[in-house]
């Protein structure tokens, strides 16, 4: 007789088989959500008092600010500024002083996420486990970047005080999210990959915040003179097709200006026309193209950033080449 299989051997072949078949469309997914990097980092980071006490100092930073500026608008002028302007008014000022904040922690938070494993020998224990060079990057920046949506959230009940007074409607509010998200994810990959570039955290921190402070308050500063230099050359021509003054559209991938627009609700302009803007030159406005809002280009802008900022992080992460300054030594 012919013994019967036994039953181990045979669901081994059905369980290898199991093992072998592909993932469905979500494995992607969950390899960029199940991250051990992530898992450490946040709750190495969330355990510490220093977590809640950046949350505090935060919340009450904002909360003073806005408390002072509607004093001091109703003090100035009480019977001038309607509760809907004086809404509005707290809520601009919220969210530039929100996006001040978020440029000033997110460096502080990504530069020494490279940088530091390098500095504490554990980063060739990370390069030789079976984690890909893209994993500990996405792992590294998420990582980073969580803190600093955890502070935006915890904000949300301050703004959210603002509608009490009315001048703000949900769309503002949300766009006003999106770019404050976006400014900061972009600016924890830049500071991702200088700290990869970088071996000491001290100089990848300052590059940080000089490349953070050149793209917010210099490309602002910048396109600021830009404006004035394309009014001038198209003064005798008077405002543009829309009535207004244009603007250049450096202004249109920066996050201040994208703000102040979406709050004031103009800005749009043809694609067209913003190409002859970048250019200066002073013809027939053009009507060519879709119509781009400022927040709009900028999270376009901020989202390529992103990506190439973690391609070459990921690319120097994998030859190991580290840029050694004269002074970082």
């Amino acid at each position: 007789m012919i013994p019967a299989p036994d039953a181990a051997a045979t669901d081994e072949p059905t369980q290898d088989a199991e093992l072998a078949s592909p993932p469905g469309w979500t494995a992607p997914l969950r390899h960029l959500v199940v991250n051990p990097l992530i898992i450490k980092d946040g709750l190495s980071r969330m355990r510490s008092w220093r977590a809640p006490a950046a949350i505090a100092v935060y919340l009450s930073l904002l909360g003073l600010f806005a408390w002072l500026v509607l004093s001091l608008q109703w003090s100035s002028a009480p019977r001038v500024y309607g509760y809907a302007q004086a809404g509005s008014t707290v809520f601009t000022a919220l969210a530039l002083v929100q996006l001040a904040l978020v440029c000033l922690f997110t460096p502080g938070v990504a530069a020494g996420a490279i940088s530091g494993e390098r500095e504490r020998q554990t980063l060739d224990v990370l390069l030789v486990s079976c984690a890909s060079s893209f994993s500990i990057v996405w792992g590294k920046l998420v990582a980073s970047v969580a803190f600093i949506v955890v502070l935006i959230l915890a904000a949300l009940p301050l703004f959210a005080t603002v509608f009490l007074f009315g001048g703000i409607d949900a769309g503002q509010f949300l766009v006003i999210q999106l770019l404050t998200v976006t400014t900061a994810i972009a600016t924890g990959a830049v500071s991702l990959f200088l700290s990869t570039l970088f071996r000491r955290t001290l100089a990848a921190t300052v590059m940080s915040y000089a490349l953070t402070g050149a793209a917010t308050a210099g490309t602002w500063v910048l396109g600021t003179i830009l404006t004035q230099i394309a009014l001038v050359r198209t003064l005798a021509r008077g405002p543009g097709p829309s009535g207004q003054t244009e603007t250049y559209p450096l202004l249109y991938v920066n996050p201040i200006h994208a703000m102040t627009a979406a709050l004031q609700g103009s800005g749009a302009i043809p694609l067209g026309r913003a190409t002859q803007l970048f250019f200066l030159v002073a013809g027939t406005p053009s009507t060519a193209g879709p119509q781009i809002e400022p927040w709009q280009a900028t999270v376009v802008a901020q989202v390529g950033l992103v990506v190439v900022a973690v391609a070459a992080t990921v690319a120097l992460l994998r030859g190991r080449r580290v840029f050694v300054p004269r002074w970082g030594r």
